[in-house]
């Protein structure tokens, strides 16, 4: 017997995380993941202590020298994680 209105996991799992409010923070573990991606390994080393709160991105920096590297190139940043996420995760960062 065919069932005509069956549905695929990957067709309904959107729809129940967003429904659910889950996709938001799937999205932002997305984004600490995809970090080391974006950044590049060398300045992905020197941060640590990564996580999402409100949409804004807070890391801390090991190095005062990366620290004003990163504050230098934060919106682009922002826009190349929200790239990889594929979704607006983020709207700043803060570097501590």
């Amino acid at each position: 017997m065919k069932r005509r209105n069956s549905q695929t996991l990957a067709e309904v799992l959107p729809h129940v995380l967003k429904v659910q409010h889950l996709d938001v923070r799937l999205n932002e573990v997305r984004l600490i993941k995809l970090w080391p991606e974006v950044v590049g390994k060398s300045l992905a080393d020197q941060t640590e202590n990564l996580y999402v709160k409100n949409g804004v991105l807070h890391l801390h920096v090991r190095s005062a020298i990366v620290r004003n590297e990163l504050m230098l190139i934060r919106q682009s940043l922002v826009e190349k994680l929200n790239e990889a996420v594929g979704a607006p995760t983020v709207h700043d960062i803060v570097l501590r």
